[in-house]
């Protein structure tokens, strides 16, 4: 057999067939889907980092409010809300102020508790000190 004994193509063998095209398009797609379900779970991480934070400073603003006498030295609930321009999105942090007596009259111990919840997970943040009051 010699090589002029088959016929030529009819058409030409360069460039994607349709069938590789599909296949590459759907490797595409496959590589969208991870990429975003990646960065909706890094900003789900990022907005519980963000209310970790926002609970750590309603708790410590909390005990130096009572440290400072700007606060009764009594167990109380405060809540707060999203503030002005903050808008809707803002999350509600619960701060529960415990103050039990110790053994000396003019120290107490606090207690303070920040609650929260992002993404329907419930964060908490407690802090303990000794106060000091005459």
């Amino acid at each position: 057999m010699r090589a002029d004994d088959f016929p030529a193509p009819s058409r030409r063998l360069d460039g994607f067939t349709l069938v590789e095209a599909l296949a590459a398009l759907a490797i595409f797609a496959m590589a969208v889907l991870v990429a975003a379900a990646f960065l909706q779970a890094h900003a789900a991480a990022a907005r519980r980092l963000e209310l970790r934070s926002a609970l750590v400073v309603a708790t410590e603003t909390a005990i130096e409010e009572v440290r400072a006498g700007v606060r009764p030295l009594a167990s109380t609930v405060v809540d707060s809300g999203p503030g002005p321009g903050e808008g809707r999105a803002a999350p509600v942090i619960r701060t529960t102020i415990e103050v039990a007596a110790t053994g000396s009259d003019d120290l107490h111990r606090v207690v303070v508790t920040s609650r929260s919840a992002a993404a329907g997970e419930p964060l908490e943040v407690a802090i303990a000190t000794l106060v000091w009051r005459p």
